[in-house]
């Protein structure tokens, strides 16, 4: 992963000179043209996950990471008490891009959200107020079936089609970024950028990497702000820049080990949850600085505001008064801020904040409160020092809702994809004692989790081990038990999986892994009702996982039940209509059920999804046989022995074909090949080969 990204990050050079090219319109030595003659200003939404606010010179850090930015600040408005509602990438991209908050939108983690149909978005706004709209995607977490695609004219996380890729270095955003502005900067644009190279694992390209080597993630921040700056003097060239509204915003921070948390996602202190934000308008560079407190969600009305969009009621407000000058705001706002993440996954109590100028109450078990004036490290509780306070503050959250609406827990290759950014899959099902545990309270657990996580690939042993100490902190941990169990299972020690996801599940986690795994056991054991059962119970967990339905046609097509497989396979085909194998497996049962016609439209849409499908490409050729259509046939056959060369039922099928063409040198040539690649159990087909070789040297005679 890490060679890829230098890689792609070492053609930075080529790379800006292409885009320059889009941007500044050079094709044929044109001069770029001047900016549409439209009040509708360009938007450019420039997200940085996983940013500190203190890494930045603007707000205070010493270390000179990002000169680009800072020099974007001293022409801005420079906001110092932005805060995210939720300190994990999806959920905080859904309230920036809908200005809801995440009780509104229903996304409160990153496993398997998705944002409901009729949650009104920024993108769709801008577009209908003539906008066009793209966004560029850096990470994972945030792919198109998140539903925050909806209202984009462009959703490029194209990357993500690579398997097991996770993000894509900021380079790579903006070359794909610039390359559409310049496409439509004779219209008005909403262009968003998400770069994610901050995020964990911190790998900085050279020459960050050497110049940040005892801080990678300071390195991967100046990686960022460099990037930006490419972008920056590119619309420059464009005559883009000064005639666009440009706001730069984190998603989150990063606690780097402040109050026992490696990354983020669990507590709300201010390495969290405090982000950067700056905003320049079209045409402005007036510097100005915005202490009182403002929300993530704030950004899409004052975006929608900015330029001349309806967007439909948002819990955020409209920040123009502020960056206007025109209100000095209130410093007692109580911005807010959720942490969901270990209440979905473990069972243990959610976090929830109110932030204001001065003060930060944040709810939980052990509640909290801290003076940010002369504490801003948020170390001194005096919850109980100032009680009426607090009691004050906590009025003013809103009212409690742990409703998960979107939410279905990502399994196969999404959920490993999450573990390998460090996010965990699954759910617990909470109890009034579990929902009493305050996450401070299980840091040790959590670290042996994470700690488990990390070695998972490439330690495995070293994993179990960490997975075991977080179970002897915490006997019923069920994610610590599916992870054990999933190391068995790798490792092909089935019992021991068995007894460990049947010990995960009793203890009340779900994943849907969990039961795909423990349905293949059963499966190999010969246990077809049982494999079926839990491969219902994985479906049920995540609706959309086409691997598990996949997996439940399959058994149920191999218990003889031709409707529940026909069923299984067509809702896979729901949830992921290009995936090839899906369509291939219905036309087998269709062909099983004798509805011929219907499983030849199937395999033919497996090879437009696969071409060089040569399984699809053998059975669309054998349905040509029967139909006495030996051209067809035989073409067919061709181009599944083009994909694989000694495919011995290809090479039977295309003799047989070849011979009915009246082909003999082709006949004798296939059948001649299939005797020598056709495997024991072919023993009849050969036989039949040879007694057909027989007969054609016979006729030759």
């Amino acid at each position: 992963m890490a060679a890829s990204r230098v890689h792609a990050r070492a053609c930075t050079a080529v790379l800006a000179a292409l885009v320059v090219a889009h941007l500044a319109g050079c094709r044929s030595g044109r001069r770029a043209a001047a900016p549409p003659p439209d009040n509708r200003a360009p938007v450019i939404l420039v997200t940085i996950d996983t940013l500190r606010a203190d890494r930045l010179g603007a707000y205070g850090s010493r270390q000179r990471l990002t000169p680009v930015l800072d020099r974007l600040a001293q022409n801005a408005v420079r906001f110092t008490a932005a805060v995210t509602q939720v300190p994990l990438t999806l959920p905080a991209h859904a309230t920036l891009l809908t200005g809801l908050h995440p009780a509104k939108h229903g996304i409160r983690t990153n496993d398997g959200g998705r944002l409901a149909s009729g949650v009104p978005t920024l993108a769709e706004a801008l577009r209908n107020r003539g906008y066009a709209t793209g966004a560029f995607i850096g990470g994972a977490p945030l792919q198109s079936s998140s539903g925050l695609a909806r209202g984009f004219d462009r959703y490029d996380d194209d990357f993500l089609r690579a398997a097991g890729a996770v993000e894509r270095p900021a380079d790579e955003v903006v070359r794909s970024a610039a390359a559409w502005i310049g496409d439509h900067r004779s219209q008005p644009f909403f262009a968003w950028l998400h770069l994610f190279d901050p995020h964990s694992p911190y790998t900085p390209p050279p020459p960050f990497d050497q110049s940040h080597a005892d801080a990678p993630y300071d390195g991967e921040v100046a990686y960022v702000d460099a990037a930006i700056g490419r972008l920056f003097d590119q619309l420059q060239r464009a005559n883009l820049f000064t005639s666009a509204a440009i706001i730069v915003v984190a998603d989150h921070g990063e606690s780097l080990g402040e109050h026992g948390e490696r990354t983020h996602g669990t507590f709300l202190y201010d390495a969290t949850v405090r982000v950067p934000l700056l905003v320049k308008l079209a045409g402005e560079t007036a510097s100005r600085v915005v202490a009182v407190p403002v929300e993530a969600a704030d950004l899409a009305p004052t975006i929608a505001a900015i330029a001349g969009a309806d967007l439909e009621a948002a819990d955020g407000q409209d920040l123009m008064p502020l960056i206007g000058g025109g209100s000095a705001g209130d410093p007692d706002r109580p911005a807010y801020a959720e942490s969901y993440y270990q209440n979905l996954l473990l069972g243990w109590s959610p976090l929830r904040a109110v932030r204001t100028a001065r003060w930060k109450f944040v709810e939980a078990p052990h509640p909290e409160l801290y003076d940010l004036e002369i504490d801003p490290h948020e170390v001194k509780n005096l919850v109980n020092d100032r009680a009426g306070l607090a009691a004050g503050l906590q009025r003013e959250l809103p009212r409690a809702d742990v409703a998960m609406t979107g939410a279905r827990p990502a399994g196969g290759d999404a959920a490993e994809r999450l573990r390998s950014l460090g996010y965990v899959s699954g759910s617990t099902i909470a109890t009034p004692g579990s929902r009493a545990i305050d996450p401070k309270d299980r840091l040790e657990v959590w670290d042996e989790i994470e700690d488990g996580l990390d070695r998972l690939r490439r330690d495995p042993q070293g994993a179990q081990q960490a997975f075991g100490r977080a179970l002897r902190l915490d006997p019923g941990n069920g994610l610590a038990m599916k992870y054990l169990a999933d190391i068995h299972f790798e490792a092909g020690r089935l019992r021991e999986a068995r007894e460990g996801y049947t010990r995960a599940i009793a203890a009340r986690f779900r994943h849907p892994d969990v039961f795909v795994n423990l349905a293949a056991i059963a499966e190999r054991e010969g246990r077809l009702d049982e494999a079926r059962d839990a491969l219902k119970q994985a479906v049920q967990l995540t609706g959309g996982d086409a691997d598990a339905w996949n997996r439940l046609g399959t058994i149920e097509s191999r218990r003889g039940d031709v409707d529940a497989a026909r069923r299984a396979f067509t809702s896979g085909i729901a949830a992921d209509p290009a995936r090839a194998e899906l369509h291939y497996n219905l036309a087998l049962v269709e062909r099983r059920a004798g509805n011929d016609a219907a499983a030849q439209s199937h395999l033919q849409e497996a090879i437009a999804r696969r071409p060089a499908y040569p399984e699809a490409l053998y059975e669309l050729g054998t349905a040509y046989l029967r139909a006495a259509q030996p051209e067809q046939a035989l073409d067919a056959y061709k181009k599944a022995l083009a994909a694989r060369a000694d495919y011995a039922e290809a090479l039977f099928g295309a003799a047989r074909a070849a011979l009915d063409l009246g082909r003999v040198d082709d006949a004798r040539r296939d059948y001649t090949r299939f005797i020598a690649v056709a495997p024991q159990e072919y023993a009849a087909q050969v036989a039949a080969a040879r007694e057909a070789l027989r007969r054609l040297d016979a006729g030759r005679r």
